[in-house]
């Protein structure tokens, strides 16, 4: 305003330079002044920062999504080819009678073909757009520092985190056809089968996916925590103790306990099958792959298993290290957390196939993410890419993004005994679920760490392990033996 001054200060209420003659006028009385060079010099290093940040995490991330969609798009057709090959085998049972419901079924595998075809597509062309946007934001950055234009600089807002807002969630679907055996007593549409898929979808406010079972005359809807928790049945297992434990589609269970075997069974506890093991006592993490086939990690053994149709392979060989849990991600690799032959150092690996591609053990300033000597960690992956690490003894949980920054780190203290978790599952609305060993509870939290509510009660005691079947059940193991069937979802 006033030409012939020199604006010597900065108004922060105002945003506009202010002179000697500005303040003695009233205009800015109680404002909240800085020294313009000062002020420049705190906007250039939160532009460096900004710019930084857009650098070496947003567009590495987007970059990686755009990667995933290419892949997706290629791959997704297959998935669905093989789903109407399963179809049309079943209908050629059913002769004549059943035609018009397998042409039904086709054309609603067509439909949902169609359109995740559509949403990939979309998915592509904005993640392209955000990337052209970030890029052009960086140069911009880089030429306004350069220039040093101090009126763009003052008034500059940063902008990575309306770029990270917009980053999509994705959970990939996996479709399925389940045959129903032919019943002559009853119709035939009620009993050829069940169609299953998890169903891609973006809402208007942010693009978002999630996880659906849908039978061709249903309507999806939003699992939600039940209000009041039911338990379905107890499962006696005959261990001593339930360390570890993973759920088949079929609701049969992998076990680990106290002795050297992994153990499946069924729900009233038949013994359907039994992997030796050289480790015992905890020292075995169990999960499913996407074949549903059983993963294990063997502590003693140093490996990480895989059983094919009753035959064991060791997929993993460590050297130096031992493996103590195992995780199967969204994208079908493998995360491992290990612990040091010494027992002084943990970390979380992340493999595809048999190499390592990331490892987790510092955060992005190259601090330990772990404590010293504090190796008994639990991983999981969340459905949105989060890995979710249980660190036993320091009594926390760490998550972390997918590229190894803290998210959050979540701690309990409102039990009567100090916070202890043993066991990590998640859910698909990416709820967390911990083991609380001390307090006989399993604990829900959000998945940006808010308690949600404590599962206790039913005869919980000293829970150990928990898994998620079917989405909206879940198998807590404890340290009686037993197995608690509880539904968690509605």
């Amino acid at each position: 305003i006033h030409v012939d001054r020199m604006c010597g200060l900065y108004c922060q209420d105002c945003e506009v330079p202010v002179c000697e003659q500005c303040i003695t006028t009233g205009h800015h009385g109680y404002h909240d002044l800085k020294n313009t060079q000062d002020l420049l010099q705190e906007k250039k290093t939160i532009i460096n920062l900004d710019t930084k940040e857009m650098e070496n995490i947003l567009e590495t991330q987007l970059v990686n999504i755009q990667k995933r969609l290419d892949v997706l798009a290629c791959t997704s057709p297959s998935k669905y080819e093989d789903l109407e090959e399963a179809v049309l085998q079943h209908g050629k049972k059913w002769h004549d009678a059943v035609e018009k419901v397998v042409k039904t079924f086709l054309s609603e595998i067509q439909r949902m073909k169609n359109g995740e075809k559509d949403i990939l597509n979309k998915l592509t062309q904005d993640i392209v757009n955000l990337i052209c946007n970030t890029e052009n934001n960086m140069k911009l950055n880089k030429e306004m520092i350069e220039a040093f234009e101090a009126e763009k600089i003052l008034g500059y807002k940063t902008k990575s985190e309306g770029i990270r807002s917009k980053i999509p969630e994705i959970n990939v679907p996996n479709p399925s056809f389940t045959e129903f055996e032919v019943t002559e007593s009853k119709i035939v549409h009620e009993n050829f089968g069940v169609l299953k898929t998890k169903v891609m979808f973006i809402d208007d406010e942010r693009r978002k996916s999630r996880e659906m079972v849908q039978t061709y005359v249903d309507h999806p809807t939003v699992p939600k925590l039940v209000e009041k928790l039911t338990q379905l049945r107890t499962i006696e297992t005959g261990l001593s103790a339930v360390y570890s434990l993973s759920c088949m589609e079929n609701s049969e269970l992998w076990v680990h306990g106290t002795d050297y075997a992994i153990v499946r069974i069924d729900r009233r506890n038949k013994k359907l099958e039994r992997i030796k093991t050289m480790s015992f006592d905890g020292n075995v993490g169990i999960t499913l792959n996407r074949e549903g086939e059983l993963v294990y990690t063997d502590f003693e053994d140093k490996s990480v298993n895989i059983l094919k149709k009753s035959h064991t392979h060791a997929v993993i060989r460590l050297s130096g290290w031992k493996p103590r849990d195992v995780c199967v991600t969204m994208e079908g690799d493998l995360l491992v957390s290990m612990s040091s032959d010494d027992e002084q150092r943990a970390r979380v690996v992340k493999y595809r196939g048999t190499k390592s591609i990331q490892e987790y053990h510092h955060d992005l300033k190259g601090r330990p993410l772990f404590p010293a000597g504090d190796t008994a960690l639990h991983v999981t992956e969340n459905k949105n890419w989060d890995v979710c690490v249980a660190v036993t003894s320091a009594q926390v949980v760490v998550v972390l993004n997918g590229l190894g920054a803290v998210r959050f780190k979540y701690s309990d203290k409102s039990g009567k005994k100090e916070f202890r978790p043993m066991g990590l599952a998640t859910d698909s609305q990416c709820h967390i679920l911990v083991t609380d060993y001390f307090n006989s509870r399993v604990q829900v939290i959000d998945k940006n760490g808010k308690l949600l509510r404590n599962i206790e009660g039913h005869g919980i005691y000293l829970p150990l392990s928990v898994c998620v079947c079917n989405y909206d059940t879940i198998y807590i193991g404890d340290s009686t033996g037993k197995i608690k069937q509880i539904q968690h979802l509605k």
